[in-house]
């Protein structure tokens, strides 16, 4: 008579076998089964650096405007992933002290792991003098993602944004920034 336990045992001991045995190297490859949500918060104080005909990898999209450049890191974790360039292509300031503007988000992830890039068109909102919160247009979050490399190359998706932007230095061209970006990859 067959031992269960037994036979439960060597069931396991094969299937951990095989698990450990794979050659997966641990990245994940996004792919349309296969969703992935990545909660990044980008912080750090920058100021503009111009671009003109600035070529974007993974994009086929050559932009010029204003590039802010800073860390960015897991939101949940603390751990630094990469380098965000924020590219502002456009912007529109309004009486009220509003704000909208057209920007090119680029993530580039540390360890060769590639880039992801979301075309963003934001509505900046005034909570007091010098700051501003800001959002990604509702509408535009599911599918502003417009490229990637690397693990990236091919995914689809898009992207929501809560920020704060401290603006006191704006007129020399610099900006806090402490921005969060949900973004959910299909």
């Amino acid at each position: 008579m067959l031992n269960f336990s037994k036979f439960l045992t060597a069931i396991l001991v094969c299937s951990f076998t095989l698990i450990s045995c794979s050659d997966d190297d641990g990245d994940y490859v996004p792919s349309e089964k296969n969703p992935q949500a990545l909660s990044l918060n980008a912080v750090g104080i920058a100021t503009a650096q111009p671009v003109q005909d600035f070529s974007i990898a993974g994009t086929g999209f050559q932009v010029t405007g204003n590039a802010f450049t800073m860390d960015f890191f897991d939101n949940s974790t603390g751990e630094k992933l990469g380098t965000l360039t924020d590219i502002n292509v456009a912007a529109e300031t309004f009486p009220d002290g509003s704000m909208k503007g057209e920007n090119f988000t680029i993530f580039t992830f540390a360890k060769d792991k590639g880039t992801l890039v979301m075309h963003n068109l934001i509505d900046m909102r005034p909570v007091d003098e010098g700051t501003l919160s800001a959002s990604i247009k509702l509408n535009d979050a599911r599918t502003n993602l417009v490229g990637g490399t690397g693990i990236f190359e091919g995914s689809k998706g898009g992207s929501t944004l809560n920020a704060i932007l401290d603006m006191t230095a704006f007129a020399n061209g610099t900006v806090g920034f402490d921005c969060v970006y949900n973004i959910t990859l299909k």
